[in-house]
């Protein structure tokens, strides 16, 4: 639909031309209908129309005088003139004001709708060029932003030969003459993370790497220090280029940092940066690249937010260090330690940062733990369906987004696994213990019985058993051991006639007077003096 505004000062013919006209059969809208010129100007600047219909003769501002100022201000409006006067000086003018129709009064509803039809299929006309010519440019546009990102992608990440670069920059019309180039790669912070995205954060995070995109050309094209364009995985890269190295630093410095503050401020995002060396040729840009992908792959360890310059990084890993913190962690597992976990969590992360290790290595490291745990829960026996599974933890560990986040989550799981042992071995300890008893119980009798029969019965090492025993009966197993029997004996005494070398043999000593020395020590009395008194 178009809308068309009426100008005319009779107010019976507005109103007959008005209700007369079908003006959506022929595709338009009545806008509103106005009493002369002036009037017309102010309703168009409140609500633009695309056809005046006005006669010529009015007050204050006539038909001829409102079309010589749409003529100027407004020529994309179509006019119709009305007129009771077929004179050539009017008709002359009309087309000086590229008046559209020029019609005679009278003129019937029908003669105007036949016009009104043939304007339209003009505008439409027109729409449908200027709506083609619209397409044509943005793909154009489209076409030359892509050929123009491909050619400088395919030169920063070295797919292409040196001449087949050249040739690439050259019909994307990109001139490199520099002294020297530097290459950043920017990241925002959620697309470092390795668990998988689903098709809406997919769309999400695309928007959002088109938003740093625009941030970064912005900011780097206002510098005038270097071109942008999208990388792979939802990254952005910077090709910075300058005459002299001296200023390249600092326009490295001054792009990346303004960065980082507008993706925080606009997206509230965290970002990071990653800077390679200086190079001084074309064909060697994509060693830049290699560089800074590198650089990039630390802000794992060190944190977001953060431009990281491959010149600082140090490759040596203090891998002796590592091994000492890991034996550290999983030993304050074992015993429950969790002061000495949370120490020893504090030293990895704080080592692997200094020692500059990507997310590769950093959670090499970290899923060495993992596999600890799972080793010393495999050994105890632990079934303690209360604490999530080891994988399941360790999983959550990976989806970290960085490693203080990691270490956080692991040490969690350290604690939970100690508290899981603990509790596994109190329930072991005092099954062994149940167990060790009975069998002391009945082969008390035995003088060959010892710690290390008891053991070979329980397949338990000897140091585990004491400790375990110790800690549930509160006793060692000799004073266990040694109490049955001397309780045995002092009911064969009170209730039997047997010599003290038949009780002895009963109760596991084989040496009468070993037996009655440790009565004695024990009782306070020996053998003998204890049945006398008994039997009183």
């Amino acid at each position: 639909m178009y809308r068309i505004l009426l100008v005319d000062d009779e107010a019976l013919i507005r109103e007959e031309v008005s209700e007369n006209v079908r003006w959506e059969q022929y595709g338009y809208e009545l806008a509103g209908s106005c009493e002369n010129g002036r009037e017309a100007l102010e309703f168009i600047e409140k609500s633009p129309v695309d056809v005046v219909l006005t006669d010529i003769c009015m007050p204050y501002l006539d038909g001829m005088q409102l079309a010589e100022k749409l003529s100027e201000s407004r020529p994309d409006i179509r006019i119709i003139l009305l007129s009771g006067y077929d004179e050539f000086e009017y008709a002359k003018n009309a087309i000086r004001f590229g008046v559209k129709e020029y019609l005679l009064k009278p003129i019937t509803a029908c003669e105007l709708g036949e016009v009104l039809l043939s304007l339209k299929k003009e505008m439409d006309k027109e729409r449908e060029d200027r709506e083609k010519l619209s397409r044509m440019k943005a793909s154009f546009h489209k076409g030359q932003l892509l050929l123009y990102s491909d050619a400088l992608r395919n030169l920063i990440m070295g797919n292409k030969s040196e001449e087949e670069s050249e040739r690439e920059l050259k019909e994307a019309g990109i001139s490199l003459q520099a002294a020297v180039y530097c290459v950043a790669v920017v990241e925002l912070d959620i697309y470092t993370r390795t668990v998988a995205l689903d098709e809406k954060q997919k769309k999400e995070s695309a928007l959002m790497a088109f938003v740093l995109y625009n941030i970064s050309q912005e900011i780097v094209g206002e510098a005038g220090c270097g071109e942008v364009c999208q990388g792979k995985d939802l990254r952005s890269y910077i090709l910075f280029h300058q005459d002299r190295r001296s200023d390249l630093k600092r326009r490295i410095e001054d792009a990346c940092e303004n960065i980082i503050s507008q993706v925080n401020g606009i997206i509230q995002l965290s970002v990071n940066i990653g800077v390679g060396e200086p190079v001084y040729a074309l064909k060697d840009i994509f060693r830049s690249f290699e560089k800074a992908e590198r650089a990039l792959g630390r802000h794992y360890v060190l944190g977001a937010n953060r431009v990281i310059s491959s010149a600082s990084i140090h490759m040596e890993k203090r891998e002796a260090d590592v091994e000492s913190i890991l034996e550290r962690i999983i030993l304050h597992v074992r015993e429950n330690n969790v002061a000495g976990l949370e120490e020893a969590f504090r030293r990895l992360e704080k080592t692997l940062q200094e020692a500059m290790y990507d997310r590769r290595s950093a959670e090499t490291v970290l899923q060495r733990v993992a596999a600890g745990l799972e080793e010393l829960l495999k050994l105890c026996g632990s079934e303690d369906g209360g604490v999530p599974s080891v994988q399941t933890a360790w999983e959550e560990v990976l989806a970290a987004g960085g490693l203080e986040e990691a270490v956080e989550k692991l040490c969690a799981l350290c604690e939970e696994t100690a508290k899981r042992l603990s509790r596994g071995k109190s329930k072991s300890g005092k099954r062994y213990a149940a167990q060790a008893l009975d069998y002391i119980e009945k082969n008390y009798a035995d003088y060959n019985l010892s710690l290390h029969s008891v053991c070979s019965y329980l397949n338990i090492s000897a140091s585990r058993f004491s400790s375990i025993f110790k800690e549930a009966t509160g006793m060692t197993f000799m004073d266990v051991l040694s109490g049955i029997r001397l309780k045995k004996a002092k009911e064969l005494l009170e209730n039997t006639d047997l010599k003290n070398y038949e009780i002895a043999e009963r109760v596991g000593y084989n040496d009468p007077h070993y037996f009655s020395i440790a009565f004695k020590k024990a009782v306070g009395k020996s053998p003998s003096e204890y049945a006398k008194e008994m039997r009183r």
